[in-house]
């Protein structure tokens, strides 16, 4: 509940400021990132590994999925 609040918060304030798809990624990245500091030792960096994409990554990965379809 308490992260469909946060990232509510972070579309709606994406939304009014004018904020580009870019920075958008880059927020809930980093959103999870924070939450990835919550779990223990090998926990954490397993988890650091799948937030870790940059925009540009998920980007260009994005445009080969679309390609194959």
């Amino acid at each position: 509940m308490k992260i469909t609040a946060v990232l509510s918060v972070m579309l709606f304030v994406a939304t009014i400021s004018g904020c580009t798809t870019r920075n958008i990624y880059e927020g809930l990245r980093m959103q999870q990132e924070m939450e990835c500091q919550k779990f223990p030792g090998a926990g954490r960096n397993e988890c650091a590994g799948r937030s870790g994409m940059s925009y540009d990554e998920y980007q260009r990965q994005l445009k080969e999925r679309q390609k194959d379809k």
